[in-house]
């Protein structure tokens, strides 16, 4: 008879592998390689396990805040993948990019907010770190509360050297929040903005406390 369940603590830990050296399955607009990991399956009896992981690496978005006007700034921006998913291709998105080699993250923070809504933030608060699809990519991503002036914001912005055309739009706080409880299936379907606006919910004291300390 299999033993129960038991409780135990919410949290991800670490675990004893073997895995081979991954190989290119292709090289695109992100690395996909291919990897061989064997870990302790049940009972303790090796599992062999194939994944092909697309390898993307540590990314950061940022939910531009304007206190002062009581409004977000976020995006819209078309991804194949949500119009292959949905056919609702032009979501809305927090600013948001990867972080390049030997860049600090809060600094790529900034420069995201900066190509993709026009403005760089004043400050930033860490809001939470997450995996986007853990069983597909290396994606890590570590989100930011940012502190804009909504009166400098573009309609229009992007980085054309990485050939992104971004909208910005400006949301009241109440109109964003309310957002998350929309009835199945919702309007939102960027997990970032969802999770952004979830934490803020729950934060509003750390917010206010992040942004009296701003003087």
């Amino acid at each position: 008879m299999n033993e129960r369940a038991e409780f135990g603590e919410i949290l991800d830990r670490a675990v004893e592998l073997t895995f081979e050296a991954p190989r290119s399955v292709g090289d695109g607009f992100r690395p996909y390689e291919r990897f061989e990991v064997t870990i302790a399956g049940a009972g303790g009896a090796p599992l062999h396990q194939r994944r092909d992981i697309l390898r993307v690496g540590p990314v950061v978005a940022v939910l531009a805040y304007d206190p002062a006007a009581g409004c977000f700034v976020l995006i819209r921006q078309f991804r194949i993948g949500a119009h292959l998913a949905t056919s609702k291709g032009e979501i809305i998105e927090l600013a948001a990019g990867l972080v390049d080699p030997g860049e600090a993250i809060e600094r790529a923070a900034a420069r995201e907010c900066q190509e993709e809504i026009g403005v760089t933030p004043r400050a930033l608060l860490p809001m939470l770190t997450f995996l986007p699809s853990p069983g597909v990519s290396d994606e890590f991503a570590t989100l930011f509360l940012g502190l804009i002036d909504s009166t400098e914001v573009p309609a229009e912005a992007g980085e054309p050297g990485e050939t992104e055309h971004t909208r910005p739009l400006l949301v009241t706080v109440e109109e964003a929040l309310r957002a998350l409880a929309t009835p199945f299936p919702g309007t939102i379907g960027n997990a970032f903005v969802l999770l952004a606006l979830q934490w803020f919910a729950l934060n509003r004291d750390k917010v206010e406390a992040f942004i009296s300390r701003q003087g």
